[in-house]
């Protein structure tokens, strides 16, 4: 009869609390016991007293300190991408199981956004929110491209609107807004704004990344076609004083470029150059996607281009 041995350094599965895989994957994600303690609203002792019971359970370091931070070893490495996604679902699975009434929650949504685009989406999300939830919260926070999945897993945020990109499952993504170029001059600009005029000018590129192109130089360079970029800034209403102070032209979103025509006294054209129109996504994780709140706010944002602007 063949006997089965049980491996001594296994870890004991069967003892494994929950909170300590949340105090693990914490750690991971800041690299500091100080931090992870407050993420999780918990005392140094309590995260330094997890992390021995972690070490015994794994029989492993799991973390080895390296100046300020902890450095994560090759099986906490091993572990946590794993342990984050299984988290993930099972938060999803709980929230499967709750009741969600919009007429009364009092949920934090937070939605990652561009800063380039809050000005113009923000106050029309927000609308429609606040509307059909009247005491929900609402936070409009930057989440950096190569981070989107992070955060949305992490549910640093709930959802995250940007541009068209590639993403592999498990974030996924619907169409939101589909918007054609326009072209910013100063008010008094009276010569015609053609292809050559357009090409022979400086030009101001918005994007919060501190590198890289620009989503509308990415299109015209597959046009084969180059721009002279004066100055790159952070926001579009920066770009419009710009306009005026400098002569440069703008090229931006139609809609974002109606509002700033009135705003800073400046002139709209139609883009010269025949590329694609602006496509905003909205993305979201699969481990969430039965959450009924997510359900509610992502049917509620294929609404916002309802709602008038002011």
């Amino acid at each position: 009869m063949n006997q089965i041995h049980s491996n001594q350094h296994a870890p004991s599965y069967s003892k494994v609390d929950l909170n300590l895989l949340r105090v693990l994957v914490a750690i991971y994600r800041e690299r500091q016991l100080g931090r992870a303690a407050a993420e999780l609203a918990l005392t140094p002792s309590a995260i330094s007293h997890a992390l021995r019971r972690l070490r015994d359970t794994f029989d492993d370091q799991l973390f080895v300190r390296n100046g300020r931070y902890q450095q994560p070893t090759a099986l906490c490495e091993k572990l946590v991408p794993e342990l984050n996604e299984v988290l993930a679902r099972m938060q999803g699975l709980v929230s499967r199981g709750r009741n969600f009434s919009p007429t009364t929650t009092q949920r934090t949504f937070r939605i990652g956004m561009p800063e380039a685009l809050e000005a113009e989406l923000f106050p029309r999300i927000y609308k429609r929110l606040q509307q059909a939830a009247p005491q929900a919260k609402l936070e409009s926070i930057a989440v950096p491209h190569m981070q989107i999945s992070d955060y949305l897993l992490n549910r640093k945020a709930d959802v995250v609107i940007d541009v068209a990109m590639a993403m592999s499952s498990p974030v996924q993504q619907q169409p939101l807004l589909q918007e054609p170029f326009a072209v910013l001059s100063r008010a008094n600009d009276q010569q015609q704004l053609t292809r050559e005029r357009y090409l022979a000018s400086s030009h101001l590129a918005v994007s919060t990344r501190a590198r890289g192109s620009v989503l509308e130089d990415m299109l015209l360079r597959e046009l084969g076609v180059e721009r002279h970029i004066l100055a790159r800034v952070q926001s579009y209403q920066t770009a419009a004083q710009l306009v005026t102070a400098t002569g440069a032209l703008l090229t931006l979103p139609a809609r974002i470029a109606q509002r700033l025509v009135t705003q800073y006294s400046l002139r709209s054209w139609p883009m010269p150059i025949a590329v694609p129109a602006t496509r905003l996504q909205v993305y979201w994780h699969a481990a969430y996607e039965n959450d009924p709140a997510l359900t509610w706010l992502l049917k509620n944002l294929q609404t916002v281009t309802e709602v008038p602007a002011e």
